[in-house]
């Protein structure tokens, strides 16, 4: 993927230094760096944008912070005494024209929670400026597989960004009239990971259409294989079993409208308790869309956005604050009668040294909750915390 990358070094108690990449045409010139003892503002000139601003530890592993942005400027976390920070521009060709639609994990009841946590996505759509997006007619498969996406995922521990059009993504194929498949695969021998993205659509691909389509029209789910079991975890026995893959599915949320003096959310604010260890979590739950609509008839709200930033402590739990949307999973139970949340600290790349350093002391990779909401508990438990550790052990507080 072609990238213009400018790299700030900013050393809280001694200086700052910034290393450009090699210039090209429409480059990102970092202009302004205002540090303080908690942020550091950049501001910056060129590209085309939208941009990735992305945190490392180490100049070897980056992650993306945040959403993709236009703006030219951005406040982030100093999170050590020497941070480091980088500005991508995700489309410096200019390709990309007209937001289409926002794709991203469905946050509900359906599959695994840490199958969810493993494939969190969003796809930020585009249609292009050239046809078929300015056509009058199109085929829905050449619409789709010219559609510029930026996708932000997980992998190990990074949260990376990846941009370009969809038909680049990996080898596209329609194994029936109204289906479009996409299959990569990242790593190799034991981390081998092999995806396929599945798009299946309430009309033929190959017919000439006249409607404008929306970003909604097929329904999306994300498989992926590994060479390599992963650890599933079963909330109703406490205990983790191994997987060799996960499947989710993806969906554009219903946009939210402050004004609306009934909207369509649900607002989610309590505490998780357990033997002195406390959980607060803070959230919506919103609607989906379907070809640009609401469905008619909706069990279970899915988790839409986090409202505030998530915090931790306990006897035995370091005290932690986290305002990740891939540190923080939410599976809503049927009819939302209960939620459970997985939290994992150290993918939120502004989680300090010594935070992490305290995590791994304490055998804390991620932190389960789960929350009664409308006393229909069949053993009688209202709410729980149980910690799952680096070596694949289950413990509690």
């Amino acid at each position: 993927m072609p990238a213009i990358i400018f790299t700030v070094v900013f050393h809280l108690t001694l200086f700052f230094w910034m290393v450009p990449a090699p210039s090209v045409r429409g480059g990102v010139q970092i202009d302004q760096i205002l540090p303080s003892a908690e942020r550091v503002s950049l501001n910056w000139l060129g590209g085309h944008g939208p941009y990735s601003v992305e945190i490392s530890h180490d100049l070897l592993h980056w992650s993306a912070y945040g959403e993709p942005t236009t703006a030219r400027q951005s406040s982030l976390p100093a999170f050590a005494e020497t941070s480091y920070y980088r500005v991508q521009d995700l489309d410096p060709t200019a390709t990309s024209g007209e937001f289409f639609g926002l794709i991203q994990t469905q946050q509900s009841e359906f599959g695994s929670i840490m199958g969810l946590h493993r494939l969190k996505s969003r796809l930020w759509l585009y249609r292009t400026k050239e046809a078929p997006h300015t056509s009058g007619s199109f085929t829905p498969a050449a619409y789709w597989r010219k559609l510029r996406i930026q996708y932000q995922y997980l992998e190990g521990n990074q949260v990376l960004v990846w941009s370009g059009a969809l038909e680049d993504l990996g080898t596209v194929a329609t194994p029936a009239s109204q289906k479009m498949t996409v299959a990569w695969s990242r790593g190799s021998g034991p981390e081998l990971r092999s995806y396929v993205l599945t798009l299946e659509f309430p009309y033929p691909l190959n017919t000439i259409r006249t409607k404008p389509p929306f970003a909604s029209d097929p329904y999306y789910t994300l498989q992926c294989s590994y060479a390599r079991p992963q650890p599933q975890f079963d909330a109703f026995t406490s205990s983790l079993e191994a997987t060799r893959s996960d499947s989710i599915a993806l969906i554009e949320l219903s946009p939210y409208n402050p004004a609306d003096p009934q909207p369509p959310f649900t607002t989610r604010r309590y505490t998780v308790e357990k033997k002195g260890a406390s959980i607060n979590l803070h959230f919506f739950e919103g609607l989906p869309l379907y070809q640009g609509e609401i469905p008619w008839i909706l069990k279970t709200y899915p988790f839409d956005r986090w409202l505030s930033p998530t915090t931790g402590s306990g006897t035995a739990l370091p005290a932690f604050t986290t305002d990740s949307y891939f540190a923080r999973t939410v599976q809503p139970g049927h009819h939302n009668f209960y939620e459970n949340v997985l939290i994992e600290p150290a993918l939120d790349p502004t989680i300090s040294e010594k935070t992490r350093a305290a995590l791994t002391a304490a055998n804390i990779r991620q932190i389960f909750t789960y929350k009664d909401l409308a006393g229909v508990s069949w053993d009688g438990k209202t709410q729980d915390i149980l910690y799952i550790g680096f070596d694949n052990t289950v413990h509690f507080p």
